[in-house]
């Protein structure tokens, strides 16, 4: 008897009136499986050295692809490092340009200090040197003033 007809006939044999498979039945099921297998086709070699040959030939190709970009991967990343080394040398060289000008306004500061310094003195001697003037022009007239007027009176 093959394990089909007996898992068919299994319930009845074993008690299972309400029409519920016992656990045994169940295993025996399991075992019997399916229906067989097909007769094996015959062994085609050839078509078999084709599929590998086609399938060497591909893991060639994804290995060379691979290859590929991986050097793209690392040419990107030694672009990227050249442009970081770049930028970061036109920062230094900002910076650089950056404090040579800070230091140029303040000497030019300094500069503007000094000169308003220069005009503010400038200025006071130029006042006091008017002042001066005003004051000997005040004094000769006062003194020569006179002596031009006695004699024309005479």
């Amino acid at each position: 008897m093959s394990g089909a007809a007996f898992a068919a006939r299994a319930p009845a044999a074993f008690g299972a009136a309400d029409g519920r498979s016992d656990p045994i039945d169940r295993v025996v099921a399991l075992f019997s499986g399916p229906a067989a297998a097909p007769a094996p086709e015959p062994d085609d070699w050839s078509a078999s050295l084709t599929a590998v040959r086609g399938l060497a030939t591909r893991v060639r190709n994804l290995q060379t692809n691979a290859r590929d970009s991986m050097r793209e991967a690392q040419r990107s990343v030694r672009e990227a490092e050249a442009a970081a080394r770049a930028a970061e040398d036109r920062a230094l060289h900002a910076e650089s340009l950056l404090r040579e000008a800070v230091a140029r306004a303040e000497r030019a500061e300094a500069q503007v200090r000094a000169a308003a310094e220069r005009i503010e003195r400038a200025e006071a001697q130029t006042a006091e040197a008017r002042a001066w003037l005003r004051r000997m022009h005040e004094c000769m007239v006062s003194e020569f003033g006179a002596l031009t007027q006695e004699p024309a009176l005479a």
